[in-house]
C-alpha cells in the first residue's frame, strides 16, 4: 500500500485514537501528547512539538509533543524568533506551511546543527481560556506529502479543539459533532477510487478528493482553482483535444440547469473515462448567509470494464468470422458435393446412353455381319458357283469331245473356258477387294483413300469429288488404317445415298499431332439429333462415331437443311508429350 493509499486508513486510526482518549478523564496536555505520537506514527522521522502560550506573554514553551530531542523540552522560545508559530496563533482558522532548516539531533549541550529539506506544518488549537497551543510538525522535505500532512495537523488541532470543549456549551459540542461529520466523509470520499470534487461558479475546483493523486495527476493543494482540462491534462496543447470539447458541451448543459455525463477514451490518460457534472447546487451557510453554488463533479475511470467489453466484442467479432468462414466452408463443400452429384448423375446417364449405344452397335454388327454373310454367299452363289458350275459342264464338254476325237471342238470349249475362269478371278478379286482392300496391306491408308475416291467417282458420275490428301502412308498409324479408310468409305456412301448431293470434298490433314479427316458435301443437310433416330443415316453415323471413339477419336457432325454436311473425325497421332496433349484435346 502507497502513501496515497494508506492516507485515509492512518487518517481514520487516527480520529479513533483520539476519540477514545476524549472518553476518559485524561487531561488536555495528554491527550495532546497522544495526539501528537499518533501524527509521528503516520509520518515516521518526524518531530511533533505542542507549545504553550500566554496571551499576554510574548514568549513560546515547548510542553510536550513526540520525538522531541531532549534540548528542546521546556524550552522557551520568543515568538518573533518562530515567526510559523506566530503567524498560527493570529490566525488559528489555517495550518501554516514554510521550509527550514532543522536538526532533530543534537548532543546535551550543543544546539541542532541546521539541515536542508526540512518543513515545518504549524497549527494553533482554538480553547476558550487565555492560554493558547499549537501543535508543530517538523518533517523531511516532501512536497507531494504537504497537502496530507496539513490537513492531518489541522485535523489534530481541531478535534482536540472539539473534545476539550465537550463539556462547554452546546454551540461548541455542535461544532465539535458538525466537523467530525465532515472528517468523516472526507475518509469516506477519499477512500472511492473516483476523482470527486467541487467547482465554484467559474468552473474551478474548491473541493477534491485524494483520488487525484493516486491517479499521479498532482496532489490536492495543487488541484484548488484550477479547471478540470488543466486538471485532467496538465500542459496541454491539442487544439482539437476531445476532453476539451466535451467539457465545453458540459458547460453549456450545466449552465440551463440540466445534467451533464460523457463518455471518453482519453489518449494522454491512456484512460476510459465517465465526467459526470450536476447543476450547481445553492444553500445557507451554518450562519445563515448565502452560500455560493457549486457544481459537483466525478471523473471515474472505466478501462479495466471498457477494455473487458472491448476484448468480449473482439472475440464475438472473431467467432462470428470463424462462423461466417466455417458456413462459407460449408457452402463451398456443398456446392462441390452437389456438383459431384449433378456430374455423377450426368456420367450415369452417359453411361446409360453408352450402353444403350453400345447394345444398338452390337445389334447393328450382327445384323451387318449376317447381311455381309448373307452378301458374300450371294455374290459366291451368283457369280462364282455359276461360274464354276460352267467351268465344270465346259471341261466336262471337252472331255468328251476329246474322246470322240473332235480335238478342234474340245480346243475351241478349252478357250472358252479360259475366258470364264479370269472374268472368275476377276469377280473373286472385287469380292475380295470389298471385304479388305489390299492396298491397304501393301501402300496404307492415304493411297487407299485415294483409291477409294477413284473408284467411287468412276461410279457416280453426276457427283463431282475434291481431295486434299496432305499426309503420306507412313505418317498414319497401323492400328488407324482401317479405320480411316472405313470412315471414308461409310461417309461417301452416305452422300450417296442420303445426301442428293453434287459436289464432294475429302481431305485428310495433320496439324499439331492430330489426324483430321473430313468428307464435306452441298446436299440437302439435315437437322443434327432430331426425328432421325430410326434412319439408316443416322445409323450410319452412330456407326463413324463409335468407330472413331474405340479408338481414341472424336466425331462431329455439321448440317443444316439445305446446307450440307460435314463429317469431321479426328485422332492423336504423335508421339509423347505431343500426344498426350491431343488425346486431352479431344477427350
Amino acid at each position: 500500500m502507497n502513501d496515497h493509499e494508506a492516507e485515509p486508513v492512518q487518517r481514520a486510526n487516527y480520529l479513533t485514537r483520539l476519540d477514545e482518549s476524549g472518553g476518559s478523564s485524561t487531561s488536555f496536555r495528554a491527550l495532546a501528547n497522544a495526539a501528537a505520537r499518533a501524527l509521528a506514527q503516520i509520518y515516521p522521522g518526524a518531530t511533533v512539538l505542542l507549545l504553550r502560550n500566554y496571551s499576554d506573554d510574548d514568549s513560546v514553551k515547548v510542553v510536550g509533543g513526540a520525538n522531541v530531542p531532549e534540548f528542546w523540552q521546556k524550552r522557551v522560545l520568543d515568538l518573533k524568533d518562530v515567526p510559523p508559530i506566530a503567524q498560527a496563533f493570529s490566525d488559528p482558522s489555517r495550518v501554516v506551511h514554510k521550509s527550514v532548516r532543522f536538526a532533530p539531533v543534537a548532543s546535551d549541550h550543543q544546539p541542532p546543527e541546521p539541515q536542508e529539506h526540512m518543513q515545518s506544518l504549524c497549527g494553533a488549537i482554538q480553547l476558550e481560556s487565555s492560554t493558547r497551543y499549537a501543535l508543530m510538525l517538523i518533517a523531511p522535505r516532501a512536497p507531494e506529502h504537504t497537502a496530507a500532512r496539513m490537513a492531518a495537523l489541522d485535523a489534530a488541532r481541531k478535534v482536540l479543539a472539539a473534545v476539550h470543549s465537550r463539556n462547554g456549551d452546546k454551540r461548541q459540542q455542535t461544532l465539535a459533532a458538525i466537523y467530525r461529520a465532515k472528517l468523516e466523509w472526507e475518509l469516506s470520499v477519499d477512500a472511492l477510487p473516483e476523482i470527486v470534487g467541487l467547482l465554484d461558479s467559474s468552473l474551478k475546483v474548491v473541493r477534491i478528493s485524494r483520488a487525484i493523486e493516486r491517479w499521479h495527476l498532482g496532489t490536492v493543494g495543487l488541484a484548488i482553482g484550477r479547471g478540470l482540462h488543466a486538471l485532467l491534462h496538465p500542459n496541454c496543447q491539442v487544439k482539437e483535444c476531445a476532453l476539451l470539447a466535451q467539457l465545453r458541451i458540459a458547460t453549456d448543459k450545466l449552465r440551463f440547469g440540466s445534467a451533464a455525463s460523457f463518455e471518453l477514451t482519453d489518449a494522454p490518460l491512456s484512460r476510459d473515462l465517465i465526467v459526470a457534472l450536476t447543476p450547481p447546487l445553492h444553500g445557507n451557510s451554518r450562519d445563515g448567509m448565502q452560500r455560493a453554488p457549486r457544481t459537483v463533479f466525478t471523473v471515474a475511470d472505466v478501462t479495466v470494464l471498457r477494455r473487458a467489453e472491448r476484448e468480449i466484442n473482439k472475440l464475438n467479432q472473431n467467432l462470428e468470422a470463424r462462423v461466417a468462414e466455417r458456413t462459407d466452408e460449408l457452402v463451398a463443400a456443398n456446392r462441390t458435393l452437389l456438383s459431384e452429384v449433378r456430374r455423377r448423375r450426368a456420367a450415369e446417364r452417359s453411361l446409360r446412353r453408352s450402353m444403350r449405344d453400345l447394345e444398338a452397335l452390337s445389334e447393328r454388327l450382327m445384323t451387318a455381319q449376317e447381311a455381309e454373310r448373307k452378301r458374300i454367299s450371294q455374290d459366291l452363289h451368283d457369280s462364282v458357283g455359276q461360274n464354276l458350275s460352267a467351268i465344270k459342264y465346259s471341261l466336262e464338254r471337252a472331255q468328251v469331245l476329246t474322246r470322240r476325237g473332235a480335238p478342234d471342238e474340245a480346243g475351241k470349249v478349252v478357250d472358252a473356258m479360259v475366258v470364264r475362269v479370269q472374268s472368275l478371278l476377276d469377280e473373286v478379286r472385287a469380292i475380295s477387294m470389298n471385304l479388305r482392300p489390299a492396298v491397304l496391306d501393301d501402300l496404307g491408308a492415304a493411297s487407299a483413300v485415294r483409291g477409294l475416291c477413284r473408284g467411287w467417282q468412276d461410279v457416280y458420275h453426276g457427283i463431282d469429288i475434291d481431295l486434299d490428301i496432305g499426309v503420306k502412308d507412313a505418317d498414319i498409324p497401323e492400328i488407324l488404317v482401317t479405320n480411316v479408310y472405313r470412315a471414308v468409305q461409310e461417309s461417301l456412301n452416305n452422300v450417296a445415298r442420303h445426301a442428293g448431293a453434287s459436289h464432294v470434298e475429302v481431305s485428310m490433314r495433320i496439324l499439331s499431332g492430330v489426324l483430321t479427316v473430313k468428307v464435306c458435301d452441298d446436299g440437302i443437310g439435315f437437322t443434327v439429333g432430331e426425328g432421325a433416330a430410326a434412319t439408316e443415316g443416322t445409323r450410319g453415323l452412330r456407326g463413324l462415331k463409335e468407330r472413331a471413339e474405340s479408338t481414341g477419336g472424336r466425331f462431329d457432325v455439321l448440317s443444316a437443311p439445305g446446307k450440307g454436311t460435314t463429317i469431321r473425325l479426328e485422332w492423336p497421332v504423335a508421339a509423347g508429350h505431343a500426344a498426350r496433349l491431343a488425346n486431352a484435346s479431344l477427350n
